[in-house]
């Protein structure tokens, strides 16, 4: 893109920034985690966040809205098995359109477009357990 004026070449250059952050949180049951992750939503601004470890059996519309700080946010969850694992894989409806998410184990994937810059993806937020053998089946 970009014209001719007076002699000089005027030209726009488009980059497109994509934020995508993942953590292993190890645990998202307690208050000062929710509260650090809220922390690092709200300063990194992601348009996706990979969340491993979350250790959470049930995830709710109520605590992933506390997490993103508005109401512009959507997620899937896969939850912990026991005290172990957990996936959860939050994103900015502004910013990212899913079309459908696939659970594995220890795998969940994503298929979406990134809206701004007309872009596919695929995602795969995985986490791997921490006994060996587990970890070689992956």
């Amino acid at each position: 893109m970009g014209s001719e004026r007076g002699g000089w070449w005027v030209g726009v250059v488009l980059l497109f920034k994509m934020k995508i952050i993942s953590w292993n949180v190890r645990g998202l049951g307690g208050f000062e985690k929710r509260r650090e992750t809220c922390h690092l939503v709200r300063d990194k601004k992601p348009f996706i966040l990979c969340i491993q470890k979350t250790k959470l059996a049930v995830l709710d519309d109520f605590v992933c809205k506390s997490i993103w700080t508005d109401d512009c946010v959507n997620y899937s969850f896969q939850p912990s098995l026991g005290a172990s694992g957990g996936l959860v894989t939050l994103w900015d409806i502004n910013e990212v359109e899913v079309w459908s998410t696939f659970s594995f184990d220890h795998v969940f994937v994503i298929l979406g477009w990134f809206l701004k810059s007309n872009e596919l993806f695929f995602l795969f937020n995985v986490y791997a357990p921490c006994d060996v053998a587990r970890q070689q089946a992956l």
